[in-house]
C-alpha cells in the first residue's frame, strides 16, 4: 500500500494507492486511512458535506472502533477516503465494507474534474456467511489521480472492514463462499438423510427432530446457493429468509427440547419450548405476508430470550438435578447458545460487532465437526434411551410376572449351574488341549533335537573313526620293514589335527550355548593372528596358500581362542573344498570402521537352493557330504562373529569358487 497526501475540498487527506498485486489473493484494506463525521440526523445537507465544507470537522477513523460509525438513534454519519491506483493496476475495482443491520449506505465518487456525482447503494451478494454483519459492494473506476469518495450512512449500526477487490479477487471470493458453503450444504444433507433411515429403522422421534433441523439448515443453504446459480449477482428473498429462519428457530428448539427430555425433568420449559415454536411458526406466516422488516427485531428479541433460556436450563440439568447424562449435549448446546447469543447481540447493538473475519477452511471444518458432534451426541442419546427403556421393560416383566419368576430363578439357576459346569468342563477341555498342544510341539522340538544329536553322534563317529583309522594304520605300517617312516608319521599328524579340530569346533559350540557364554577378549592384530594360522599347516597346504596383508595392522577386540577357531574353520574349508593344484588366497583389509578377512576358494561352488542354509547348525550341503565334516564350521563362523558384533556372510558362489567375508570392528586409535 502506498499512502500519498491528496488536497481534497479543504482538508489534507491521506490517499491508499493499490497497485497490480494489490486486491487478487485477498482484501486490500485501508481502514486507517478513513475519516468519519458524525452529527445529528438532518444537520448536514449532503450538498454541503460533498462540497466540502465539512472536510475540517472529519477525524480519523480509530482501530476497530465501530463506536465512530454508529449511526442510528438520530445519528447520521459520513466517511471520507481517498484512492488511486499505480499505472499498472487495473481501473475496475470493488469497494466492500462490512455493515451491520444496514439501512441506508451509499457512496458518492468523484468524477474526473473532482465534482461529487450522485450516491449509489451498496450491492449484497447471494453467496455470503455472515448473520449479524452483511457485505456491501460498491463498483469503483479508480485513476492514477487521486479521488475523494464519500460514503453515506444512516440508520445503520456499524461500518467496519474496508477493502479494495479486483475483479479477479472478488470472484475469488465469491468462489471460495461457494465452495464452503457447498460442503457445509452436503454435509448437511447427508446428516439430513442419515437422521430419516435411522428414524426409519429404530423409530425413535430425536432423529425426525434432528433431520427437521438438518432439512431448514439445507433450506437456509439452498437460499444461498440457488438463486445465484440463475444469475450470479440474484439474491434471495429476504422475506423468505426470515420465513426459513423461523422454521430454523422452531426446529431446533423441538430437538432441544426432545433432547434434554423437558417433559420428563422440567414440564414448564417444555410448554415454554411449544411457545416458542408457535410463536416463530407465526412469524413465518407474517414474513410470508410482508411484514419481514417490521418483525425482524421482534424475532431477535425473541431469540434472545430462547438462547438465554437454554443456556439457564443446560445449567440447571447438570448442575441442579446433576443429570449428568446431558454433559456433552450440555456442552454442545452451550456453546451454541453463546455464541448465537453474541451474535444476536451484536446485530442488537448491545454489543461491538468485533473486528472483521475471513472464510476460509477453518470455518468450514467447524461446522462441520459441530454437525457431526451434535449427531454422534444424537445417536449416543439413542443409545441411552434404548438401554433405559429396555431396563424399563424388564423392571415391568419382574413385577408382572413374580409369582412365575420362583420357578424361573430355580431352572435359571439350574441352568446356571450347569451352564458353569460346562465352562469351566469347556476351559478344563481347552487347558488341556493348549497342554497337549504345547506337549505335542515339546515333543516335535525334542525330536528334532534327538535327530540332530543323533546326526550329530553319527558324524562325529564317523569323523573321529576316520582319523584313528588312519592313525591305527599308519602305525601298524612303521612296524613293517623297510617302510618309509616320515610320510606315516605326517600322516598321523593330520589324523591328530583332524581329531583335534573335531574337539575345538566341539568344545567352541558348547562355550557360546552354554547357560552363561563370555569372552576372554583382548586386543589382538587380525594380521598375526591369520598368519598364525598358516604356520601349523603342511607344507603342501601351505604351498597352495596365498597371503594378501596390509602394511598396517588391523587391531580388533576379542577373544583369540575363539577368532582362531572361526578363522581356522573357514582356511581348512577352502582347502578341503578346493582342488589340490588350486590356490587358496586369504586377504586382510581395514574398510572403514571394519577388519575383513576374505577366504577364496576355488572349489565347485554351493547351489542357490542350499546358500540360504550354510550357516545352520549341523548343516551339511551335497558338497560336504563328499568331503566329509560335521556341519560346525561355518555355523560356529558365524557365531563366533555375531558374538564379537560382526558378521560372516557369503560374498559369491558360483562354479569358479566361493569367497568367504569375516568382519569385525576395529579397535579405535589403532
Amino acid at each position: 500500500m502506498t499512502l500519498l497526501p491528496w488536497l481534497g475540498l479543504g482538508a489534507s487527506v491521506q490517499a491508499a494507492t493499490v497497485g497490480a498485486a494489490d486486491g487478487v489473493a485477498s482484501g486490500f484494506g485501508f481502514a486507517q486511512r478513513v475519516e468519519v463525521l458524525r452529527a445529528p440526523a438532518g444537520t448536514l445537507p449532503a450538498s454541503e458535506v460533498l462540497a466540502g465544507r465539512h472536510d475540517a470537522s472529519f477525524t480519523a477513523l480509530a482501530a476497530n472502533d465501530a463506536a465512530s460509525l454508529n449511526c442510528t438513534a438520530g445519528v447520521e454519519c459520513w466517511a471520507r477516503f481517498t484512492l488511486s491506483r499505480t499505472a499498472d493496476a487495473p481501473a475496475d475495482w470493488w469497494l466492500r465494507v462490512r455493515a451491520v443491520r444496514p439501512g441506508g449506505v451509499t457512496l458518492h465518487p468523484s468524477d474526473a474534474a473532482g465534482a461529487n456525482t450522485a450516491g449509489r447503494a451498496g450491492r449484497q451478494f447471494p453467496l455470503s456467511w455472515r448473520f449479524v454483519s452483511q457485505d456491501l459492494f460498491f463498483p469503483v473506476q479508480l485513476s492514477a489521480s487521486p479521488a475523494t469518495y464519500y460514503l453515506h450512512l444512516q440508520d445503520t449500526l456499524g461500518v467496519d472492514g474496508f477493502q479494495l477487490l479486483q475483479n479477479s479477487g472478488f470472484e475469488r471470493q465469491q468462489r471460495q463462499l461457494g465452495t464452503c458453503l457447498s460442503v457445509s450444504a452436503g454435509a448437511t444433507f447427508a446428516l439430513l438423510m442419515l437422521n430419516l433411515v435411522f428414524w426409519k429403522w429404530l423409530r425413535d422421534s430425536l432423529f425426525l427432530h434432528f433431520a427437521l433441523v438438518m432439512l431448514a439448515a439445507l433450506l437456509l443453504h439452498a437460499w444461498q446457493i440457488v438463486p445465484s446459480m440463475w444469475e450470479p449477482e440474484q439474491l434471495g428473498d429476504m422475506g423468505l429468509r426470515a420465513v426459513l429462519q423461523a422454521l430454523f428457530q422452531a426446529s431446533t428448539a423441538l430437538f432441544v427440547s426432545r433432547l434434554f427430555e423437558f417433559r420428563h425433568h422440567l414440564p414448564r420449559a417444555a410448554r415454554t419450548a411449544n411457545a416458542f415454536v408457535a410463536l416463530n411458526l407465526l412469524n413465518a406466516v407474517l414474513a410470508l405476508a410482508g411484514y419481514h422488516a417490521a418483525i425482524e427485531p421482534w424475532m431477535a428479541v425473541l431469540e434472545l430470550a430462547a438462547l438465554i433460556g437454554t443456556i439457564g436450563i443446560a445449567g440447571w440439568l447438570l448442575f441442579v438435578r446433576r443429570q449428568w447424562q446431558f454433559a456433552w449435549p450440555a456442552a454442545l448446546m452451550l456453546l451454541l447458545a453463546l455464541s448465537s447469543l453474541i451474535g444476536r447481540l451484536r446485530w442488537m447493538g448491545l454489543l461491538d460487532a468485533g473486528p472483521d473475519e475471513g472464510l476460509g477452511p477453518t470455518w468450514t471444518a467447524v461446522r462441520l465437526t459441530y454437525m457431526l458432534l451434535l449427531a454422534i451426541i444424537v445417536a449416543d442419546r439413542t443409545r441411552r434411551a434404548e438401554t433405559q427403556l429396555r431396563q424399563t421393560r424388564h423392571r415391568a416383566l419382574d413385577d408382572a410376572q413374580r409369582a412365575e419368576r420362583l420357578l424361573e430363578d430355580k431352572v435359571q439357576q439350574r441352568t446356571l449351574e450347569l451352564f458353569r459346569s460346562n465352562a469351566l468342563l469347556a476351559e478344563e477341555i481347552g487347558r488341556r488341549r493348549q497342554a497337549e498342544a504345547s506337549l505335542e510341539a515339546a515333543l516335535a522340538s525334542e525330536r528334532k533335537a534327538l535327530q540332530q544329536q543323533r546326526q550329530f553322534v553319527s558324524l562325529v563317529s564317523h569323523e573321529f573313526r576316520t582319523p584313528l583309522a588312519v592313525i591305527d594304520a599308519a602305525a601298524q605300517s612303521i612296524e613293517l620293514p623297510k617302510v618309509e617312516i616320515p610320510p606315516r608319521v605326517a600322516k598321523i599328524r593330520r589324523a591328530v589335527q583332524r581329531l583335534t579340530q573335531l574337539v575345538v569346533n566341539c568344545l567352541a559350540e558348547d562355550r557360546l550355548h552354554g547357560e552363561r557364554p563370555q569372552l576372554k577378549a583382548e586386543t589382538i592384530d587380525l594380521r598375526r593372528l591369520v598368519e598364525g594360522l598358516i604356520a601349523p599347516l603342511g607344507p603342501l597346504e601351505q604351498a597352495r596358500i596365498r597371503l594378501h596383508l596390509p602394511h598396517g595392522g588391523a587391531w580388533v577386540h576379542g577373544d583369540p581362542a575363539l577368532l582362531e577357531i572361526a578363522l581356522h574353520n573357514l582356511v581348512q574349508n577352502a582347502i578341503k573344498y578346493s582342488a589340490p593344484d588350486r590356490h587358496v588366497d586369504i586377504h586382510v583389509t581395514v574398510q572403514e570402521h571394519l577388519a575383513c578377512v576374505d577366504v577364496e576358494d576355488r572349489g565347485d561352488g554351493i547351489p542357490a537352493h542350499e546358500q540360504p542354509h550354510i550357516f545352520e547348525r549341523f548343516f551339511r550341503g551335497t558338497g560336504a557330504r563328499i568331503a566329509g565334516g560335521t556341519g560346525l564350521g561355518l555355523f560356529l563362523g558365524a557365531e563366533i562373529a555375531r558374538a564379537h558384533s560382526g558378521s560372516l556372510v557369503l560374498v559369491r558362489s558360483n562354479p569358479a569358487g566361493s569367497v568367504f567375508r569375516f568382519l569385525l570392528p576395529v579397535v579405535p586409535g589403532h
